[in-house]
């Protein structure tokens, strides 16, 4: 079955509608998600990891406002809106959701750790040993690029306020977004943020209509059919299951009881990684090596 969709970076109604609307077209016994994942290259151009994610975080943005009456700028009031929501981001600035760890997770560190110098590599080895080892995690979370395989992470992305630069504003608000580790739900994480900032006066919503969904399974034919159609091009690169920050339709797929793997044929620097830029490229010689990739996958997996 295959099936295509153009608007993931939107609001992906056509997985959601394939889903809640079609399920009975697609009840395939897993599905390939083509985005996120692949491979990655070397400063030499050589590959030495390829990713399939297997688990995705629950994308949920929410939204906080602090009101107030308001009033002229030159008879300022004790309480303001803008104040009141400055406090609110400075305390999910320094919250920190409890660590957490899966198979998944502790696969991903015992697979990447290998391939990193440094005190990082030192410190997913030592998290895979222990999970509640302080000096570790906090060495991971301090890398942006790893610091969501720890647990769920909330961030401030947009701000609006007042109306007038001579008037006291009447509302403050902040979009935060959060990448929610899965297991965890939209209305815990929700109730954890208001916890953290500790103002009932604050109003806070859930945009759109977020979508969880439990990690897939290290399905070995999948992996093993992963590393076969590799070896021509990139032999003996190691393929190592991750969790994704990002969305991709796969989420829809796995809520409706799809397992589904998201990876690419794809080989890239991540130093030219522009993804959603408009500088965002793919080397030549990928489109060719994808296309041959996918040509085995297809012929492994269905062609008898």
């Amino acid at each position: 079955i295959i099936a295509f969709t153009g608007d993931e970076e939107t609001q992906q109604a056509t997985a959601r509608m394939l889903t809640e609307q079609h399920r009975e077209k697609i009840g395939a016994e897993y599905a390939f998600i083509v985005d996120g994942g692949g491979g990655q290259l070397d400063d030499a151009g050589n590959g030495y990891q390829f990713l399939v994610g297997v688990a995705e975080k629950t994308y949920a943005t929410f939204t906080v406002t602090a009101r107030n009456p308001g009033g002229h700028s030159s008879l300022p009031r004790e309480d303001n809106a803008i104040f009141d929501l400055a406090d609110a981001i400075k305390a999910i600035q320094y919250h920190r959701f409890a660590v957490q760890n899966s198979e998944l997770t502790r696969t991903y560190f015992a697979r990447t750790a290998p391939l990193l110098e440094g005190d990082i590599g030192e410190a997913m080895t030592r998290f895979v040993a222990d999970p509640d080892d302080q000096e570790a995690i906090d060495t991971i979370r301090a890398r942006p690029e790893y610091v969501g395989t720890l647990g769920t992470t909330c961030v401030p992305t947009m701000l609006k306020a007042g109306h007038a630069e001579n008037a006291l504003p009447q509302s403050a608000v902040a979009t935060v977004n959060c990448r929610i580790f899965p297991g965890i739900s939209v209305s815990e994480t929700l109730n954890e943020l208001k916890m953290v900032v500790d103002n009932s006066a604050l109003e806070w919503q859930v945009l759109d209509n977020p979508t969880s969904s439990d990690a897939s399974p290290l399905n070995l034919e999948v992996f093993e059919t992963v590393e076969a159609s590799l070896e021509p091009m990139y032999p003996g690169v190691p393929v190592i299951p991750q969790m994704l920050s990002g969305a991709t339709d796969g989420v829809f797929f796995r809520a409706a009881g799809i397992p589904s793997y998201s990876l690419t044929g794809i080989f890239l620097n991540p130093a030219d990684d522009f993804a959603h830029g408009l500088n965002e490229r793919v080397p030549r010689k990928a489109l060719p090596e994808s296309m041959a990739f996918w040509h085995s996958m297809i012929l492994r997996l269905a062609g008898n």
